[in-house]
């Protein structure tokens, strides 16, 4: 399958396809979409949103932008789906994002479940899947929003360090090791030593001084007059 020449990647014949954007309304499908959730063409499935095709205590659960967290990227994962009249059904999903002449759109790959399935059984455990994956969605916006706090701090009181700078002085801030540190940008951890003697002659301290103390103190300090 293609939408706007671009072939769907990972596409199986098998398979229903739907392409959302990434608030959920429906931009294009397949037949097989088409058949498997009843619509009549792809204009009639255009008029709706993911939502419409989720069961009713889902829908609230449903965020309003699908964020990595809430995508099946590696594996299908069982859920319950809706047909147009209101029917439900089990199928596996498989969800990736895919950039379509430069916009990054949502893609869906639906299988129908033939086997016997508890319906009932596999709502619950898709709200509380939801649930766990819109918790972990907020901890991204807060390590996010809390390293931008950081990266703003330390550059108006430390001109002198550069990005790479600021990422090891975040993560030094929430108490990571060098090889966490390491991990987290991929780094050796002789790279981590070497950034943090550096930083440690850009902040001009002395060698009694503690580098984490030091950045502690300068954000602690700076939010207080905010």
């Amino acid at each position: 399958m293609e939408y706007r020449n671009i072939k769907i990647l990972n596409y199986q014949e098998d398979e229903a396809i739907i392409i959302a954007q990434l608030n959920g309304q429906i931009v294009s499908c397949n037949t097989y979409a088409l058949e498997l959730y009843g619509y009549s063409s792809i204009n009639d499935m255009r008029k709706y949103n993911l939502r419409d095709l989720m069961p009713e205590d889902f829908v609230a659960l449903y965020p309003d932008i699908m964020t990595p967290e809430h995508l099946n990227i590696n594996s299908y994962e069982r859920h319950v789906s809706k047909r147009k009249h209101g029917e439900l059904f089990a199928c596996k999903l498989h969800t990736h994002y895919q950039s379509f002449d430069g916009e990054k759109l949502l893609v869906g790959h639906v299988q129908r479940v033939t086997s016997a399935v508890d319906i009932e059984k596999l709502r619950l455990q898709q709200n509380i899947k939801v649930l766990k994956r819109e918790l972990e969605a907020e901890r991204r916006k807060n390590k996010e929003k809390n390293y931008q706090t950081t990266h703003q701090l330390l550059s108006e009181r430390y001109p002198a360090l550069n990005n790479n700078d600021i990422k090891v002085c975040h993560y030094i801030t929430l108490n990571y090791n060098s090889k966490q540190i390491a991990e987290k940008l991929n780094i050796t951890s002789d790279g981590v030593f070497a950034a943090r003697k550096r930083i440690r002659k850009k902040l001009k301290l002395m060698s009694h001084e503690d580098l984490t103390k030091v950045l502690l103190n300068c954000i602690n300090s700076s939010e207080e007059y905010k």
